[in-house]
């Protein structure tokens, strides 16, 4: 089977760059490595939008280890139809994604490398813009459109001061391109979600074949183990709060519920104790955001060079993003299991990932005042923090590697293959 990933990203694998990249890179060694009988290619499509530098060492590590790199395709800009021509015609998938209109270069491409099978990870322009390439396709996917914009007009609507007109107008336009993107996510053969709640969902909207798949991240370079004793006595303890995007719509929530239900409880229960609550991060957040978390205890550090150090380090990693409507899986979660972290979060998080476990690989509370308790339990109680940082790295090496996730994926299309040739 000839397998070709598009990708809107170029794969990396050093850990200064985003999960997006790590992951595709992690995808691409083994399904080419470990998979017998597949044939990997990579083809690399742009839009122009964001810059991105090729790291050609991960480059050419792929290519050594037998992955196909075709020429890559960088898109020129084509604009959406102005307002005259969307208000007297039907909308459809190239108003919301322009790149759309360039599926043939796409999917020329695709059958002059005599693809089996295309498999389109993490992009949501790219696997609307690859939905009409007539072989079988696997959306390797995340946060539905659709459901992250209505998390963002809730946000608008709280805090953008804007007409209940403007509002109704955008909710009708993101119905319509549910509708739409839907019918689209129908054309994908197979439907991988990063998130169980988001499988359901593709499966309750009449998907036949929307299933859970794990994430992936990648084994860190190196792995100190932590001098728990000789950390209580080190001052102050640290609490990682965030880390990624400092913009982005999960984290605006997350930082919201942590300003408003958290540091306030945290606050009185650490009573005396010197913490700080550390946000890691590129980018900038609302001002309303900045607001919620005004605190003495907060220290914003912005973009690190040597995040895994200060993951490592950290005395507790914690995560309340899923503890408001928005609930979408992290590769965070992975992140700190990776490097022996000990996770606290809320126990919806287990509704997007079901490895995350209560007691087992993370300590959760379905509430701000059990998610603040557990984390002074886990400053007061060693072998309970043993006990979650071992359970954590344990899930972590068991359902997130790249090679058992590979086979899932090679084990889903050649099922695909078999039942296409039958018929």
């Amino acid at each position: 089977m000839k397998l070709l990933i598009i990708s809107a990203i170029w794969p990396s694998s050093t850990h200064s760059t985003r999960a997006a990249n790590i992951v595709i890179f992690e995808m691409l060694l083994a399904l080419a490595k470990n998979q017998k009988g597949v044939q990997v290619g990579l083809l690399v499509v742009t839009d122009g939008v964001r810059e991105e530098c090729i790291d050609q060492e991960s480059i050419e590590h792929l290519k050594k280890s037998g992955v196909d790199i075709l020429d890559n395709i960088l898109l020129e800009p084509i604009p959406r139809r102005n307002i005259s021509e969307r208000i007297f015609s039907m909308p459809n998938i190239a108003d919301k994604y322009p790149q759309y209109n360039h599926r043939g270069k796409i999917q020329e491409a695709s059958l002059k490398w005599g693809a089996d099978a295309v498999l389109i990870p993490w992009s949501e322009w790219l696997t609307h813009a690859c939905s009409d390439i007539p072989l079988i396709k696997f959306a390797y996917y995340g946060n539905p459109d659709p459901k992250s914009a209505l998390a963002q007009l809730a946000l608008t609507k709280k805090y953008g001061k804007r007409s209940p007109a403007f509002l109704l107008i955008q909710l009708l336009k993101i119905k319509v391109f549910e509708f739409i993107h839907i019918n689209t996510m129908r054309k994908y053969e197979i439907l991988g979600n990063v998130a169980k709640n988001d499988a359901n969902y593709y499966a309750k909207k009449g998907h036949p074949n929307s299933f859970y798949i794990q994430n992936i991240w990648i084994h860190p370079k190196f792995k100190n183990e932590v001098n728990y004793e000789k950390k209580r006595k080190e001052s102050p303890i640290k609490i990682i709060a965030s880390i990624g995007k400092l913009g982005g719509t999960a984290n605006t929530y997350g930082f919201l519920y942590l300003g408003k239900e958290i540091l306030p409880l945290l606050e009185k229960r650490l009573q005396g104790i010197n913490y700080e609550v550390h946000i890691l991060g590129a980018g900038k957040p609302q001002e309303y955001v900045l607001s919620a978390l005004d605190s003495s205890k907060v220290i914003w550090r912005g973009y690190v060079d040597d995040i895994d150090s200060e993951i490592r380090n950290a005395d507790v990693f914690l995560c309340v993003n899923n503890a408001t409507r928005y609930k979408v899986g992290h590769t965070r979660y992975l992140h700190a299991w990776s490097l022996g972290a000990p996770v606290v979060a809320h126990a919806d998080a287990s509704l997007s990932m079901p490895e995350i476990r209560h007691m087992e690989t993370a300590l959760l509370g379905s509430n701000a005042l059990e998610i603040v308790n557990n984390i002074a339990l886990l400053l007061e109680d060693e072998n309970l923090r043993r006990k979650i940082c071992n359970g954590g790295e344990q899930a972590y090496l068991k359902y997130f590697q790249s090679k058992s996730v590979a086979s899932i994926i090679i084990d889903k299309l050649q099922y695909e293959c078999h039942k296409k040739l039958k018929n």
